[in-house]
């Protein structure tokens, strides 16, 4: 069963702890950067694993997460033009606590 909170946040209580807001490979691109310096999606995707999940997908995630709060984001300049650099906005229990609040908003407008 899953509750839609919006088009990015999205609760499935087959899971538990994060895995019930997140994909186990975005879940790893989140600790990847809980653990590291700021991060492009390049080092995202090389420490979630290359092999596992596609670069567009961490692409998509991290944008995604960036647009709805949880990642903040930089421009460099590096080959090919600029990249963006992500670096999260709360580490992982701020994380739990910001979903919390939006799950509890959500519920409280019900």
């Amino acid at each position: 069963m899953s509750i839609m909170t919006n088009e990015f946040f999205k609760m499935d209580l087959s899971e538990t702890g994060l895995l019930m807001f997140f994909k186990d490979y975005q879940l790893d691109a989140m600790r990847a950067l809980w653990s590291n310096e700021p991060m492009n999606s390049r080092e995202v995707w090389e420490a979630v694993g290359k092999d596992r999940i596609s670069r567009a997908s961490i692409i998509n995630f991290l944008d995604a997460a960036y647009n709805q709060g949880l990642l903040d984001k930089f421009e460099r300049t590096g080959k090919g033009g600029h990249q963006g650099v992500y670096s999260p906005k709360y580490d992982e229990e701020g994380t739990k606590n910001f979903l919390k609040k939006i799950f509890k908003e959500r519920l409280d407008r019900l």
